[in-house]
């Protein structure tokens, strides 16, 4: 059995900046890749960032195993973009990995298109993967490409994913978003991009996996999520921080 943990989160501080309505999704169970995927946890930081982890899972294979904070309801073009200030796994892995994700629903076998990001340059790492963007294209199918991606990595590292129509591209920065440069990776046979169809509206967030047979907990610190289009809109912070939890449903 599954159980799916949906949290609703409102980022609401004493501040200018802007906020948004996450949720929170915990996908995947027993039968997840790198499973069993055991749950994670979200620990909002201000208005624009958390901390976020996952035991376990992968987002890999034909059933994701992850925590996944996401804006459900996102249709059209949009542009995400986001620091990763740390990354990672404990017991040391490869493969945990953290990034933006597009997934169509939070089912286990959903489409998505991913920015993965690697512990890579943490002691963390058992060796440097870099970055890559991936998908699943079809419902319950294989991800990919495997292997390594662009690298190396030092954090903190600024990533972008754009969407305009089928067409995801991501873009890292080293310098806050001053300057960009690709992910390709041609040494590899890595892209910048991924081409995937998905029905609006999508799911639009930041996953995190474990791996290491569920053995692995995967944190990452998330922060200055902006969002540009998409029909996102932004909520102007007001109080103090709140998180309202909501059902718990099995599946």
């Amino acid at each position: 059995m599954r159980y799916l943990l949906v949290v609703m989160m409102a980022a609401m501080l004493a501040t200018t900046a802007s906020a948004y309505n996450w949720e929170v999704a915990e996908i995947g169970g027993a039968d997840s890749e790198q499973g069993p995927y055991e749950g994670g946890t979200v620990d909002l930081l201000g208005p624009d960032g958390f901390v976020v982890t996952a035991k376990g899972g992968d987002i890999w294979g034909n059933l994701l195993g992850c925590t996944l904070v996401y804006i459900p309801g996102v249709a059209g073009d949009f542009t995400i973009q986001y620091t990763v200030e740390e990354h990672t796994g404990d017991p040391p892995t490869t493969w945990t990995k953290v990034g933006a994700m597009v997934a169509q629903d939070i089912e286990p076998d959903t489409p998505y298109v991913f920015l993965a990001s690697m512990p890579s340059n943490d002691p963390t790492a058992l060796n440097d993967k870099g970055c890559k963007i991936i998908s699943r294209p079809e419902r319950g199918g294989g991800a990919g490409p495997g292997s390594d991606g662009f690298a190396p990595l030092q954090w903190p590292v600024t990533y972008k994913l754009v969407r305009e129509g089928d067409l995801f591209t991501g873009s890292l920065s080293f310098d806050g978003g001053k300057t960009w440069q690709s992910i390709a990776a041609p040494e590899h046979d890595k892209t910048d991009n991924q081409t995937v169809v998905f029905e609006d509206p999508v799911i639009l967030g930041i996953a995190i996996n474990g791996h290491n047979a569920g053995q692995t907990t995967g944190t990452a610190k998330i922060t200055n999520i902006k969002i540009t289009g998409g029909g996102v809109t932004p909520v102007e912070p007001a109080g103090k921080a709140s998180t309202t939890w909501a059902a718990v449903k099995q599946r």
